[in-house]
This record gives structure tokens, sequence and C-alpha cells, in this order.
């Protein structure tokens, strides 16, 4: 690690266990094209409310890539936007 490194570092806010488990279900999910329903389950236990917006972003996209929408996934964008 070069002093740049470091400094980049020390600047950044470290993430708690919680964040880390959830930012690498996300990407997970997003590199996905059929998320399973198992890991968006474990997502929406655990996410913090502060993420809540990307997760429901996330969902979006998922949405847009097929002709149809799942279901599933519209419940739980609707679930999480509390609608």
């Amino acid at each position: 690690m070069t002093a740049t490194d470091r400094d980049g570092y020390d600047e950044q806010p470290e993430a708690t266990p919680r964040e880390v488990f959830i930012r690498l279900l996300l990407d997970t999910v997003r590199d996905d094209p059929y998320p399973s329903g198992t890991q968006l389950d474990m997502i929406e236990q655990s996410i913090p409310p502060d993420m809540v917006p990307e997760y429901v972003e996330l969902l979006a996209q998922k949405s847009r890539e097929g002709a149809f929408p799942s279901t599933d996934v519209l419940r739980r964008m609707q679930r999480m936007s509390g609608g």
C-alpha cells in the first residue's frame, strides 16, 4: 500500500460488516439475470435504511431488463419503497 493509498483509505469511512455483507449481495444480484429470492430476502432482512434507495433502483433495473418484469420483484419494490 502506498502513501497515496493510505491517504485515500483514511478519508473513506470504514464500512460496517453489515454493509460489506449487503454490498456483496447487491453485487451478486446486479450480475445475475435471475436473482435468487433467498438472496433478495437476505438483503431485505439486513439492509440499513440509507441503502434502501440503491436496492430499489437495482430492482428497477432488473425489471427493465426483461420483456415481462417479475411480479415478485415488483412486489419487493413496492414493499421496500413504502407503497
